[in-house]
């Protein structure tokens, strides 16, 4: 029996059982992959097809009757091999509380104040430890490496940089527009450099991620892309915003294996003009209250303003973000992001209120709450044998030793 499967949209095969037995426990595909034999109609999920590994039940399929014939089905007429099923979801999960981060909050912020912040750079080492170590995928937790004195040493950089700003700008003030022709100059630097360092200072079971982006596409996607977006009067902004993620997305890896980006320009672009037309609708409607009843014109007006806000925030972030995971890819391993616009929202309303009622003390909850809304809508895909493929990538990073590990030795807080 003959068997083919797709490879990034590609049909493959035909290969034999064997052959499919020996792709899967390579780990080349795995459970999300569409397979299908030459009796199916359709694709299916390989993990629908796979006979579980240790329950020695009979062939699934069921025996055609003697009489009178009939056709078979054609999605179960041909049993898979017996091999070990591929899980098809494993979820990213959070183990941290807002309790707990308050403490480092606060200490992070009183030090801060008492230091004139020097110690903000221990600070913001202290604050992705604890997300970093409280975030598990298949059981792992991940790891923030960065030393503070390296992002001090940014800090420092940018501090003095501002600095000879204001004071050149104060004696002459037209050199202003030069240094902001030096500032675009330099941004494409300062973002894959900042890109690098958080890159190659997050680790998940000892393995680094990494950064390898150009100056000349950053210069691409942060400055060139942006300008045209002005110029245009914001049309070509979703594809400014999409030169960004793409950029970002293809040159980071993990260990050697880059990631990949699915998205297109049309997609950001379908996020906007979805957006619009709520918006049309809420202006329509505001419009002819305050004309029909021009008392309630101001509260209405400020109402909606508010709402629209936070709804504006909640629907960017919800939809960008399912669309980056939900594009995003590492070899074969796909990822899955369910966020909801609505349960988000409400999320950042109530945050909001109790930061005001509380003074700002709810802020570190307000982030665990947030984060862990995000990190709980967030899985991964697997398209074969993790523990295989996360040894093949120590195994080629152990490879190419420490050389690389002080290359990006600052943090400029992009």
């Amino acid at each position: 029996m003959s068997w083919y499967y797709k490879d990034g949209g590609q049909e493959i095969g035909p290969i034999s059982k064997a052959e499919l037995a020996a792709l899967i426990k390579s780990g080349r595909i795995g459970g999300q992959t569409m397979v299908r034999n030459i009796t199916m109609d359709a694709w299916r999920p390989l993990a629908q097809m796979i006979r579980p590994a240790a329950s020695g039940a009979a062939d699934p399929s069921p025996p055609a009757p003697p009489a009178p014939p009939s056709a078979p089905d054609a999605s179960r007429s041909a049993p898979m091999p017996d091999i070990p099923s591929v899980k098809s979801q494993e979820p990213f999960q959070f183990k941290g509380s807002g309790g707990e981060y308050f403490k480092i909050w606060i200490v992070n912020v009183l030090l801060s104040i008492v230091t004139l912040g020097i110690y903000s750079a221990w600070a913001k080492v202290r604050r992705k430890q604890y997300f970093y170590g409280n975030t598990r995928l298949v059981g792992a937790t991940f790891r923030y490496l960065a030393e503070p004195t390296k992002i001090l040493k940014g800090r420092i950089v940018v501090f003095l940089g501002f600095a000879i700003y204001m004071v050149v700008n104060q004696i002459f003030p037209p050199a202003g527009f030069g240094f902001g022709l030096v500032f675009l100059f330099i941004l494409p630097w300062l973002v894959v450099r900042s890109l690098a360092f958080n890159a190659r200072n997050s680790a998940w079971r000892n393995i680094r991620f990494n950064f390898k982006g150009t100056y000349g596409g950053a210069a691409e996607a942060f400055v060139l892309f942006p300008l045209l977006s002005i110029l245009t009067l914001g049309i070509l902004g979703p594809y400014a915003h999409y030169r960004q993620k793409k950029f970002i997305v293809e040159n980071s890896a993990y260990g050697t294996t880059a990631f990949a980006f699915n998205a297109t320009a049309g997609d950001y672009y379908r996020i906007v003009y979805m957006f619009m037309i709520p918006v049309i609708a809420v202006i329509a409607v505001v419009t002819a209250v305050t004309l029909l009843v021009p008392s309630l014109s101001v509260p209405v007006t400020l109402l909606v303003m508010v709402v629209m806000y936070l709804y504006a925030f909640a629907y960017f972030t919800v939809r960008s973000s399912n669309l980056l995971y939900n594009s995003g890819a590492l070899r074969q391993h796909r990822f899955k992001a369910t966020m909801k616009i609505k349960a988000f929202a409400m999320i950042l309303l109530t945050n909001t209120l109790a930061i005001v009622c509380t003074l700002g003390l709810f802020h570190p909850f307000a982030q665990v709450r947030a984060y862990r809304y995000k990190i709980d809508h967030l899985a991964l895909l697997p398209a074969g044998d993790l523990s295989q493929f996360v040894a093949a990538e120590l195994k080629q990073t152990s490879a190419l030793g420490d050389e690389l590990s002080d290359f990006m030795d600052f943090d400029f807080g992009l």
